[in-house]
């Protein structure tokens, strides 16, 4: 994998980021992988070597692991930044976890994230992570009562949080996490592992969910104005809507867009599934 350097960041940084120490050892699939889409799993091992990242797009990631650094140096009781394996159909599966207070049993990791992330609670994805990870532990010896992310919201804004309802209270955010069945756990992890070994011999397709997939929306807008006065998925009420305000409006169709395929997935330009998607929107 090369890290590009089309914005000209400090040499400093972009040597940060490509000096990243993080391995996941010597293991078949890590826990980050083993919930990631089977597809861009698989993608990304077929072709490591021509994978591009560009260091502006690390930004965040590097942040993040400074995060980690620093509060890592004020644990005086808890485990930290410690990683664990388990065997499963033959896989060894690896993770690290943030942070584990073997008093209380309480496992806690750090994200740091936007606003958006955590508007509508805790993400499916952070849920199998953090249950994955018990998972390890448990097989360890540790007995693990409660799962907890510490949110750190790199956007928040102080004037937003006074304005508006629904926005977080403040930037650090604590998410509990629900702790699932041993049993829950491991019908998870087997699922997982039978997909993505599937996956090595035929790719799947990415669904819409993996896909961060947007609905398609019908834009009213106003003689004038650059901004949608309201956006509708249904086109029956959007034509209704512009009908009922006059003839200063008219409707644009939006396609709703695959966010992780167009930004956060190095092997999209070797996905045929996302080329043809974008294909038959220039198409239409």
């Amino acid at each position: 994998m090369q890290i590009t350097n089309k914005f000209n960041l400090p040499e400093s940084i972009v040597n940060a980021i490509r000096n990243d120490p993080y391995t996941s050892g010597p293991c078949d699939i890590s826990v980050t992988r083993l919930i990631s889409p089977p597809r861009k799993v698989a993608l990304e091992r077929q072709h490591f070597k021509d994978l591009e990242l560009e260091a502006v797009d690390m930004w965040w990631s590097l942040w993040g692991q400074a995060i980690h650094v620093v509060l890592d140096r004020a644990e005086l009781v808890a485990d930290t930044e410690t990683r664990l394996t388990i065997e499963r159909q033959g896989w060894n599966i690896s993770g690290q976890f943030d942070r584990f207070d073997p008093v209380s049993g309480i496992l806690t990791d750090y994200k740091v994230t936007s606003c958006y992330s955590v508007k509508n609670g805790s993400r499916s994805e952070w849920i199998a992570q953090m249950n994955i990870l018990a998972t390890l532990l448990r097989e360890n010896g540790y007995a693990v009562n409660q799962l907890q992310i510490v949110v750190i919201l790199r956007d928040w804004s102080k004037s937003q949080a006074q304005r508006s309802t629904d926005y977080p209270t403040q930037p650090v955010v604590t998410i509990e996490i629900p702790l699932w069945s041993e049993e829950r756990c491991e019908e998870y992890i087997d699922e997982r592992i039978r997909l993505h070994q599937a996956a090595r011999d035929k790719l799947p397709e990415c669904s819409a969910e993996e896909r961060w997939q947007t609905a398609n929306v019908f834009a009213l807008m106003k003689e004038g104005r650059k901004t949608a006065v309201k956006l509708f998925e249904s086109e029956d009420e959007a034509e209704a809507a512009c009908k009922a305000v006059g003839d200063k409006h008219h409707l644009v169709f939006r396609p709703g867009k695959s966010i992780r395929c167009e930004s956060y997935c190095p092997a999209a330009p070797f996905c045929e599934q996302y080329q043809r998607e974008k294909a038959s929107v220039v198409e239409e």
